[in-house]
């Protein structure tokens, strides 16, 4: 029995070991209810961006959760910047619409699988950005990103990549091509997912890593609406302690169990 009980100990090792590195967080951001831009009666601008962090791999989830019809440029979601402490860097493998969202005002191809990194830009060596962030995702240019900053995967046909708000991302309100100016091609409603490769993700990573999320609403950082995001929720993995020290619990509770009593 004791045999068994050291397998038992050897494997909650095994498992905590193999997970050193997969360290998971998940921290949504949300616009703060009390700095929303109410800009006309009625109408408020609001977003979230959801951070998750597996194993070498950062996932965003991107989402205009405002409840109007967007009426300008400036109304459409185009980017988020982020600081993100301890890693060397990012490595951008693909934008795609989330499942629960759509492509408006705009002929997709046949076979159209969601991907839209040739109409997203990432960069992350930002200098005189919002909050002073470094890293940055915007589907407009906003004198930081470049065509050579595109997310992998072509263009779409018919699209102007980084042009204007084309391809920003509109509210599920807006349920039909909205036809003010400026925003009457391409919106995305209202999700999009980014994945990143991670260099150099340390161990003890933690959601309070992730912070000084910006919002950015419109085409252009002067004429552009910036917001501050606030945390709302962040749900950590188990720590590769507290799985050790779980599986020691285990071993000491069968030892016990099956012990001989006098």
């Amino acid at each position: 029995m004791k045999k068994l009980a050291t397998a038992f100990v050897a494997l909650a090792l095994f498992i905590a070991a193999s997970n050193a590195h997969a360290v998971t967080v998940s921290v949504t951001y949300k616009t703060n209810a009390l700095t929303n831009i109410k800009k006309e009666k009625g109408e408020i601008l609001q977003a979230s961006a959801t951070f998750v962090v597996s194993n070498l791999q950062l996932f965003v989830t991107l989402s205009n959760t405002g409840t109007v019809v967007p009426k300008s440029p400036g109304d459409i979601l185009t980017g988020v910047f982020f600081d993100i402490a301890g890693i060397q860097s990012l490595k951008p493998v693909s934008a795609t619409v989330a499942p629960s969202s759509s492509v408006i005002g705009q002929r997709l191809p046949t076979g159209f699988d969601g991907n839209v990194g040739g109409e997203w830009a990432y960069k992350g060596d930002l200098v005189g950005a919002p909050a002073g962030d470094t890293y940055g995702i915007s589907s407009t240019k906003l004198s930081f990103f470049k065509t050579i900053d595109l997310f992998p995967g072509g263009k779409i046909r018919g699209t102007s990549p980084l042009s204007g708000a084309q391809f920003g991302i509109t509210t599920l309100d807006d349920l039909i091509p909205n036809k003010q100016s400026g925003i009457n091609k391409g919106l995305i409603r209202s999700a999009v997912v980014f994945v990143f490769n991670i260099s150099g993700l340390p161990s003890d990573f933690t959601a309070n890593d992730i912070k000084d999320v910006t919002f950015q609403y419109g085409t252009s950082i002067k004429s552009g609406l910036d917001i501050t995001g606030q945390m709302v929720a962040q749900i950590p993995e188990p720590s590769t302690v507290t799985l050790i020290a779980l599986g020691l619990v285990g071993a000491l509770a069968l030892t016990r169990s099956r012990t001989p009593r006098r």
